[in-house]
Order: C-alpha cells, then structure tokens, then sequence
C-alpha cells in the first residue's frame, strides 16, 4: 500500500532533519498548511508540494505514489493536472516523468532547485511553456527544453491539451531516501 502525500513529506522532512518551523520559513508555506498536510487533513496543491521538496532539496516525485496505472495520483495546479509516472538515475542526476493535461488558463511556476530544468512534450493541442517573458508557442509533437530554476509558466493556447513533462534534477537534488528508482 502507497503512502500518503503526508506521511511522505512527514518522513522527508525527518530525513532532512528539518522542523516545522524551518520548512515554513524556507519554503514560503505556513506551519499549519505543513501540519494540515503532514496529517492528511488538507489537499496538496503542485506549487506547494514544489515549494515544499524544492526547500527540502528533493524532487518531487519523492512526495507522490505513481507507477503509470490507474490509480496513480493526480495533482493540480491553478491550469496544470500531472499524474508521476515514474523516474530513471541519469548518471548523477534524476528524470521524473508527468502525464500532464494544462487548461487554457495561465499557470506561473517559481524557480526549482538550482540546476533543474523541465522538457514538456506537446501530445495533444498547443502550448506556451517556458521561462517567463522567453515562452515558447508548441503544437503536438514538438519539444521545449528550458531551465526550471527560473520562473516560467505553462498554458494551453486551446480549451486544453496534453503534454509530457519531464523533471531533470542535478545530482544534489536527488538523495531522495526511500524512493525507488528506475534505471
């Protein structure tokens, strides 16, 4: 049985041997946000969970369960729904990878960890992704690589579409404890 999104940040937290306290002010998220979620009483919203692991120098596929079957979770963000399907050890590094739907809405995403970047994979519709103010229009089939250390945004320029992500983490954010990873 997989555990909660909760349960994970709890441990990764422990692992990290950070408290509450220091998380938050890291983070930008409030104590009681942290604790709601550590105890399964609140919903994680992405750019929390990516404030939260980006603070706890992690990736953040170490917070979700995801094994490319039905039941994998979802989370959303203000246009973007990604289900984790899974992660390779690249040489020193990490690739997580995200089936993702985006809406037409526009949705801003804060600086990872230094060194990460993103390759969205347009499947179905057109896109606008990228850092912000040097975004990229794509349509299906096309990708974009582009540094996710610096704010950028993800947007489908129809009602929706459906994109790919992959999440490449350098080598200093990949001592996620207690994950498995596929080579």
């Amino acid at each position: 049985m997989d555990e909660s999104v909760g349960s994970r940040l709890r441990q990764l937290r422990n692992d990290r041997s950070v408290s509450l306290s220091q998380l938050s002010r890291l983070s930008g998220v409030g104590k009681g946000t942290i604790s709601e979620l550590e105890n399964d009483r609140r919903g994680a919203r992405l750019d929390t969970l990516f404030a939260l692991t980006t603070a706890l120098n992690a990736p953040l596929g170490a917070l979700l369960s995801g094994h490319g079957t039905a039941g994998d979770q979802s989370i959303a963000g203000a246009s973007v729904t990604a289900v984790f399907l899974g992660r390779w050890t690249v040489g020193t590094g990490l690739v997580e990878f995200y089936r993702a739907t985006l809406a037409a809405s526009r949705q801003r995403s804060h600086s990872h960890a230094v060194g990460v970047e993103e390759t969205v994979t347009v499947v179905q519709g057109r896109v606008l992704v990228g850092p912000a103010g040097a975004e990229r229009e794509l349509g299906e089939g096309e990708s974009l690589r582009y540094p996710g250390d610096v704010p950028h945004q993800f947007e489908a320029l129809d009602d929706a579409a459906e994109i790919v992500l992959l999440m490449h983490y350098p080598d200093h954010t990949t001592s996620d404890e207690g994950s498995a990873h596929h080579d």
